[in-house]
């Protein structure tokens, strides 16, 4: 070091100073790393398929009454004491509700076997007549002693949709109109594309893109395992 005996010492002192904000810095990166690892540690693991996801507590299932498409009712207690997967659709729908209800049959192939059952609200009481679903039923394949396919009062579905699931509730969209297979024209019904997974306290546990198929067999891989602890 050349210079001045006080430059030097300043030289010198501002060396150790170079080297304590260096040491310093380490240590809160240290510090703050084993505090994040604690945090870490601390974090609850899920304890089971049947676990909810994050803030999953703040939706619910008010009580309802829905009509099935053989006739009867349908209420909150139908949904107790097992798994089941839970969607929104309307059967005039052209749209999203076809590749939802295609992953909604491939759930309920790849879910043969289990106790996991299947629940479809229509979005569209005034033409998704009981009749109506039968036929759809038949049209998509569903098995209906494991998928009931049910409609209710409009009110009812956006009560569901709005207060419970924290979701969209039905809009109608004149600016995609449908032409319909007798010959009439109605609007597009917006609706939620999700799959809903239920607990056996009708409690939700996770919500998934129903128009994903990945996402679908995450879920179908999740309800299996959920079922499966629900038989021990």
């Amino acid at each position: 070091m050349t210079g001045s005996p006080g430059q030097q010492a300043a030289g010198a002192g501002n060396i150790i100073g170079a080297r304590e904000v260096i040491m310093f810095t380490l240590l809160a990166v240290i510090v703050a790393t084993a505090g994040v690892a604690a945090l870490a540690l601390l974090r609850p693991a899920p304890t089971s398929a049947l676990t909810p996801d994050p803030n999953m507590d703040m939706l619910s299932i008010p009580a309802f009454s829905l009509t099935a498409q053989d006739g009867r009712t349908i209420t909150r207690d139908d949904l107790l004491g097992g798994v089941t997967i839970l969607d929104f659709f309307f059967s005039s729908c052209p749209f999203i509700c076809p590749p939802m209800s295609r992953n909604m049959k491939h759930a309920q192939d790849e879910l043969a076997g289990t106790s996991v059952r299947f629940l479809s609200v229509s979005v569209d009481p005034e033409r998704d007549t009981p009749e109506r679903l039968r036929m759809y039923a038949r049209e998509v394949g569903a098995d209906t002693s494991v998928w009931t396919i049910a409609t209710g009062p409009r009110e009812v579905v956006a009560r569901l949709l709005r207060d419970g699931l924290l979701l969209s509730e039905p809009v109608e969209d004149e600016s995609l109109p449908i032409n319909l297979k007798d010959g009439g024209t109605m609007s597009n019904i917006l609706h939620p594309s999700h799959f809903i997974m239920l607990g056996p306290n009708a409690e939700i546990v996770a919500l998934y893109n129903g128009l994903s198929r990945d996402a679908v067999d995450e879920l179908i891989a999740r309800a299996r395992a959920a079922a499966k602890s629900l038989s021990r």
